[in-house]
């Protein structure tokens, strides 16, 4: 049984009491703020945040300023170094004042919230633990969104610089003629890690005319996915170009000179200090960071070095525009803050009250000279490799309530979000569509699948969608196995004597990665057998096409192989998905994440990525389906929305919020209702609520 507590908190920090803020904790720990006030709101966002995360969120902090090792250790040296070279602490201090000044009202309120819980309870606050500033907020935001960009730009340097971590995520929008609520339903499920700076903060705030819920960066009072009482908006990873590197010419007689229009121009050289904690104290060590007009050099190579160039380098307009999209009423509205580009390259989907479902793929991205390969080096010692401005929205791939009635996108290419799509690759420049022709994935094909063939859906079959684990293609591959093995079992001499067996349990599979299929388990070590095993006709496979000997004989092989495998960890064939894949926190291990694995050839829309497997042949997950949401826009002010998180609300592992929506929600494939805008439920589920009187700005 819960307890149902009042505890009532005077904040005196300055000037007079400005509004009374009460937060209001449901039966999961998610905080619902009611305030007279914005100030009020964002204050009590603030203190909530760190109620909950506060470690993490001051980490986040010192992770955007490039202060990490100072608190932590050398292992974040060269992390220290990246950041500092993306400048997101330096460049967001410096033009703080030029936001606008409403917005640093509220900036200021939701940091005087986290540093009231800091001394409310010191306790808590880290032995490293610092007093955050206004500016950091929007320092964060670019730190989340950066790795966008630099990542586009990387990748133009090909295997001579790693390159960041792929993101993947859902997103769907339904009409209101294609839905049985007879209104715009929305879906936003983003896939990243479980883990770090990425996941994300829950919340439902009210203050005055600014009312919307959803998943914020922690340390941040910006709603980067969710919706307000007129609108919901997504986002997926893929979008135009924003960034370029630019290869400059060194000057062999001196290395600190680049040529440019047949001039050498000096490279502008940038000591940094980085201080790094050790057992014996703290300790600076001096680096330095090298630029040239184009951007700062992240790897030389003889005389050559390779600049990277970002579209948004100098921005701070994120937390203005994410701010811009919570409080949109309009399509016109949102889309005015969004021509703002300041958000990373993404696919932007929209829906709203009105009836209408809109995309975009947007991102800052430059205007760009004619003759050129922008997906490798550009040269960089002539100004005709320069951008000459920035591309407006108008400009850029995107669609307004399609003809279909319905659109998606799973980190595809916009000609296969929808049937018969007239958004194709031949009306834009290459850098804007950006995207393979007819491109899409086993995701985007199952979510066309399913939501082309309901023109009705209700909300009960929204949410089956949203957590739907059928694994597009793995009917082809069990087809291939079954002409297989009916060609070539007179032949095919097993290693192992439960082969047909297995054969028989892939071939009666549904396809679904459900806790007590059977055939997923076979199903994923089949397919990370196929991929160490030689001769696997992929291409004849996905294209139903009849094998040759060889490659049946390799289809064999690898089930063969993962036969052995599944025989030495489980000693049988015949486990079901549940017992393999799970979910866990510190000490706290769920049954399983509700199916739906994400690698080895498997990727439902129900995506989990894993580690993995252990010594026992367990997967663990750590990504995927991150804060998946289902919005039903039925009027203004009556928005129904329900979610759910891989973990909880807090990550104090002694709190009921560290892992209930883990065992309770995330494994039994549910979501939650999140009680926007419906008081008298949320006070019928209602575990804690807490005043605090807030002091004016």
């Amino acid at each position: 049984m819960r307890r149902f507590f009042i505890i009532p908190v005077l904040v005196v920090l300055c000037g007079s009491v400005l509004a009374k803020t009460t937060i209001y904790r449901d039966k999961w720990g998610v905080p619902h703020i009611y305030s007279d006030t914005q100030e009020g709101a964002f204050f009590a966002l603030g203190y909530a945040q760190a109620e909950d995360r506060l470690e993490q969120l001051l980490k986040n902090y010192l992770h955007a300023d490039g202060k990490m090792a100072s608190a932590l250790g050398r292992e974040f040296i060269e992390e220290d170094y990246r950041q500092r070279l993306l400048r997101h602490g330096e460049i967001t201090k410096t033009r703080y004042g030029e936001v606008d000044a409403r917005l640093r009202k509220l900036l200021e309120a939701f940091v005087a919230g986290i540093k009231h819980y800091m001394k409310e309870h010191p306790e808590k606050v880290p032995s490293w633990g610092f007093e955050p500033q206004p500016w950091q907020p929007i320092a964060v935001g670019r730190f989340i969104i950066w790795g966008w960009p630099a990542g586009q730009a990387l990748s133009d340097l090909g295997r001579r610089f790693p390159r960041p971590p792929a993101f993947g995520s859902n997103q769907w929008a339904v009409s209101p003629e294609r839905s049985a609520e007879g209104s715009v339903i929305t879906c936003i499920d983003p896939h990243v890690g479980f883990f770090g700076e990425f996941r994300w903060y829950e919340a439902h705030v009210h203050g005055g005319k600014f009312n919307c819920y959803g998943f914020a960066p922690l340390g941040t009072p910006a709603f980067g996915l969710g919706h307000n009482d007129y609108c919901s908006w997504a986002c997926t990873t893929g979008g135009p170009d924003t960034a370029d590197v630019y290869e400059e010419e060194i000057n062999p007689d001196n290395p600190l000179q680049y040529r440019y229009d047949g001039q050498w121009r000096d490279i502008q050289v940038l000591p940094i200090e980085i201080e790094v904690k050790t057992e014996s104290g703290k300790r600076t060590i001096t680096r330095k960071i090298e630029r040239t007009h184009h951007g700062p050099i992240v790897i030389r190579e003889g005389n050559r070095a390779y600049a990277m160039k970002l579209a948004q380098e100098g921005e701070i307009g994120i937390a203005t525009q994410i701010y811009r999209q919570n409080t949109a009423t309009t399509l016109e509205e949102f889309k005015a803050a969004l021509a703002m580009n300041q958000l990373m390259p993404q696919n932007v989907m929209y829906g709203d009250v009105h009836g209408n479902i809109w995309y975009c793929r947007t991102g800052m991205v430059p205007i760009r000279q004619a003759g050129y390969d922008y997906t490798r080096p550009l040269p960089g010692y002539t100004s005709k490799t320069e951008w000459l401005g920035i591309h407006t929205i108008d400009d850029l791939v995107q669609i307004l309530n399609p003809p279909q009635g319905f659109m998606q996108n799973c980190n595809i290419s916009p000609d296969t979000m929808m049937p018969g799509s007239f958004l194709t690759g031949d009306r834009y420049p290459d850098y804007i569509w950006r995207g393979t022709y007819g491109g899409s994935n086993q995701r985007g094909r199952r979510a066309v699948e399913l939501l082309r063939s309901d023109d009705s859906v209700t909300l009960q079959e929204a949410i089956d969608i949203a957590l739907d684990t059928y694994i597009d293609d793995s009917d082809k591959w069990c087809r291939a196995l079954d002409q297989a093995w009916q060609s070539r079992k007179e032949q095919y001499k097993p290693r192992n004597p439960e082969l047909p067996r297995a054969v028989e349990i892939l071939c009666s599979w549904d396809g679904r990665a459900e806790v007590n299929r059977t055939g997923a388990t076979l199903f994923c070590h089949w397919r990370r057998a196929c991929r160490t095993t030689r001769g696997i006709p992929h291409y004849q496979i996905n294209s139903r096409r009849i094998l040759p000997e060889e490659g049946q004989t390799a289809v064999l092989k690898a089930l063969d192989e993962a036969v052995s495998y599944m025989k030495e960890k489980y000693g049988r064939v015949d486990v079901p998905w549940g017992e393999v894949m799970r979910i866990r926190r510190g000490k706290f291990e769920a049954p399983c994440p509700s199916g739906g694995p994400s690698g080895s050839g498997m990727s439902p829309l129900r995506a989990v990525g894993y580690s993995g497997p252990d010594r026992n042949g367990r997967f663990f997950a750590r990504s995927g389906q991150s804060c998946t949401t289902v919005v039903v826009f039925k009027a203004p002010g009556k928005v129904e929305s329900y979610s759910a998180v891989p973990f909880g609300q807090s990550d104090d592992p002694d709190s009921p919020h560290y892992f209930d929506q883990a065992r309770e929600l995330f494994s039994k494939k549910k979501l939650k209702p999140t009680y926007y805008n419906d008081l008298e439920a949320l006070k019928a589920n209602l575990e804690s609520k807490k005043e605090l009187n807030v002091p004016s700005f």
